[in-house]
């Protein structure tokens, strides 16, 4: 039986730095979206469809655009940067169920990862999430 440390934590835990302890916690914590995945848009605080990763950084972005996302409009102030990837994202409200096959023609938005609050829906069928009965 080993020593507890601070907080119901092993005490070799507890002698680690705060950073690496905090790394450790967040390992298989999907923090970036990915496609076919959901995210909130931080900015109207809707609910979006991930259909595609457009690039791996907002200058690469910017060069196949030509558009800034890294400066555009609320950007300047969210935890968006230029090393940030860019997303094509639809409004799920703006699908439905009749659409579905028919995205392409639906209104599309780029929106840099910094913009997105991932929704972690696959926590609902692992260990210890909300479909685990």
């Amino acid at each position: 039986m080993s020593e507890q440390g601070a907080i119901d934590a092993d005490f070799d835990d507890a002698e680690l730095p705060y950073e690496q302890r905090v790394a450790d916690a967040l390992e298989d914590v999907r923090t970036e979206p990915v496609p076919g995945s959901l995210a909130i848009d931080l900015v109207t605080r809707q609910l979006l469809f991930v259909r595609s990763k457009v690039t791996d950084t907002l200058g690469e972005y910017y060069e196949q655009e030509g558009f800034d996302l890294a400066t555009y409009g609320p950007h300047p102030w969210l935890p968006v940067s230029v090393d940030d990837a860019a997303y094509e994202c639809y409004y799920v409200n703006d699908l439905s169920l009749d659409s579905l096959d028919e995205l392409g023609s639906k209104r599309s938005y780029d929106f840099p990862a910094g913009r997105l609050a991932v929704v972690g829906v696959e926590q609902a069928w692992t260990d210890g999430g909300v479909g685990d009965v």
